[in-house]
């Protein structure tokens, strides 16, 4: 497999729709984590408390499992919410969760400082991550910072209950705290950019038909995150759209306008209606995706937009898949997927202890593949 450009060369021309030398092949968070730790004899905890650990993690993924870009902050995506009041319990081979929330309604919106996003010592600890992975890779992968939506972000500070209640019955605060999480999510991505970050990584896996309906997520999801995403975008770095809901709303994805959008599942609606099949029972355990993949068939609007697409390889079929399964996903998303503007990964991030031989499969598919 011969190539002429660097990764993030091919990377950063795969967002722009122009040509590249191979399909770039795109890595979330900390994919297959543990036999990254393994080798760098270390805990999950030890790593995610420092900015070092952090950067020599992803630095070491990518000679392990070589695609073409590094993630910070991975794993825990509580790293805005803890900043700004949410307990955490961090343990010490797993990923941290919420301790304790901190607000308990939207009543209490006045809480939120977003000025707590640049005193805060994890953020800092994120910042100086990406500044190491500047400097050790320099200009030879793409740098990716990954954040939350200020809607993600809401129900990391008060709850996801809660949060479906103030919507519904106290819009005005509700609105409020939307404002304040937005700037804070802006002081964050502004953070990972000044410290070296080529783009973001956005989660929206909220912007979804299971939680809401296309009213809310109108009213409540799209002005803030399309406030967001614009000023990454004037700041002169990429965006891309992470969302892996099973009935995603894209049209509003669309109206978001990223350079990229990453998914897991096609437009339900439309394959039902033109194929006859439902995407999320395509994609599951038993039955690894599907041959013609028709999610790519309805995502040509996108990419007449001027959107990449990512994705969609099954983050459970490397750990759970043959090695005909797994060729089997790389074949199919490189079939269907544009000529222009594709990176190929997968839908979601690849379970932690997903075994090295595993991922040496994958790349073996992807390598014969592109």
């Amino acid at each position: 497999m011969e190539t002429k450009m660097t990764s993030r060369e091919r990377f950063i021309g795969a967002l722009e729709r122009k040509d590249v030398d191979r399909t770039p092949y795109g890595y979330l968070w900390f994919g297959a984590g543990n036999a990254v730790l393994e080798r760098m004899g270390a805990s999950l905890k030890a790593v995610y408390c420092s900015a070092e650990g952090i950067a020599r993690a992803q630095i070491l993924a990518k000679e392990m499992y070589h695609h073409d870009n590094v993630m910070s902050p991975w794993g825990c995506l509580l790293v805005e919410a803890e900043a700004l009041g949410t307990k955490v319990n961090i343990k010490e081979n797993a990923y941290p969760v919420v301790a304790k929330y901190a607000l308990k309604s939207a009543t209490e919106h006045e809480l939120i400082n977003p000025d707590n996003i640049d005193s805060s010592e994890r953020v800092k600890t994120i910042a100086g991550s990406i500044e190491i992975l500047k400097k050790e890779i320099g200009n030879e992968a793409f740098i990716t910072g990954a954040a939350m939506s200020p809607l993600m972000l809401a129900s990391q500070v008060m709850g996801g209950s809660r949060l479906c209640i103030d919507m519904l019955k106290d819009r005005d605060n509700f609105h409020a705290l939307l404002k304040k999480l937005t700037e804070s999510c802006i002081l964050f991505a502004d953070s990972l950019l000044e410290s070296g970050a080529d783009g973001i990584f956005i989660e929206n896996g909220e912007n979804t038909g299971d939680l809401f309906s296309p009213q809310m997520a109108e009213e409540f999801m799209l002005p803030y995150t399309k406030r967001l995403y614009d000023h990454i975008k004037a700041e002169g770095g990429y965006v891309i759209s992470h969302n892996c809901a099973p009935h995603a709303f894209y049209d509003l994805e669309m109206r978001l306008e990223p350079h990229a959008l990453n998914f897991a599942f096609g437009d339900v609606r439309l394959l039902g209606k033109n194929y006859g099949v439902e995407c999320k029972k395509l994609h599951n355990h038993n039955n690894i995706g599907c041959g013609p993949r028709h999610c790519f068939k309805e995502f040509k609007e996108f990419s007449n937009a001027g959107i990449c697409l990512m994705g969609n390889i099954i983050p459970d079929s490397p750990p759970t898949g043959s090695r005909i399964e797994i060729g089997h996903e790389v074949k199919s998303c490189l079939s269907a997927a544009p000529e222009k503007g594709f990176i190929l990964s997968t839908g979601c991030e690849i379970p932690l202890n997903t075994p090295l031989e595993k991922m040496e499969m994958l790349w073996d598919e992807i390598k014969t593949g592109i």
